[in-house]
């Protein structure tokens, strides 16, 4: 028997796809870099260039943002064939170098030792050696007792949560130090020959 024809209608909905942010990392005071997107779940051999409108990924990271991890979001995105959702990436913003230079000094031997200074180079976001959370120390193994000549000044102990640090080492030069030396008035009987004569010193 002939049955009437009946006709069946085939929905095809959107497939889904994943949008995930690729992670990425930064220095700290750095710019963001170009936050690409990783795609999960295309069909028939579809790549993100079938997208009708891309989705962009940002963060709300700027160059002051302490170091830390961020999340990288991706938004914005349609399709006519995919369903969009999304997943967060990871922007990693690490420490950057803080360089502390031992600035050279100088000193008579026997005296004490200066106080020593530092220079810095590498700071960013207007930061300073004030922002720091422990500022290096320069030191030196000279004493009032080390002879004349250049002996190292060496910087350590920096910390900061921003910041990793390199150090230079500056130079102490230990100058010889003066003494007088005074001839003592001396008197003869004439025609009598010259006495000894005896030097007394100052400035050891």
């Amino acid at each position: 028997n002939a049955v009437n024809g009946t006709t069946v209608v085939l929905a095809v909905t959107k497939a889904t796809i994943t949008a995930t942010p690729n992670n990425q990392s930064r220095l700290y005071g750095a710019t963001n870099p170009v936050f690409t997107i990783g795609y999960a779940g295309f069909v028939n051999g579809e790549t993100a260039s079938v997208i009708n409108v891309a989705p962009t990924a940002s963060s709300s990271a700027t160059t002051s943002s302490p170091v830390g991890t961020y999340p990288i979001l991706a938004a914005g995105g349609s399709d006519n064939n995919y369903e969009i959702v999304y997943a967060p990436g990871t922007l990693t913003i690490m420490k950057t170098v803080v360089t502390a230079i031992a600035v050279d000094a100088s000193r008579v031997y026997g005296s004490a030792n200066p106080v020593f200074s530092i220079n810095y180079t590498g700071f960013v976001n207007g930061d300073d050696s004030n922002d720091l959370n422990t500022v290096p120390v320069a030191a030196t193994t000279a004493t009032n007792l080390s002879a004349v000549g250049t002996h190292l000044i060496t910087v350590s102990g920096g910390v900061d949560d921003n910041y990793n640090f390199a150090y230079t080492s500056g130079t102490l030069t230990i100058t010889k130090a003066s003494i007088t030396a005074t001839v003592a008035n001396a008197s003869r009987i004439y025609g009598v020959a010259n006495l000894s004569f005896s030097i007394s010193y100052s400035g050891f």
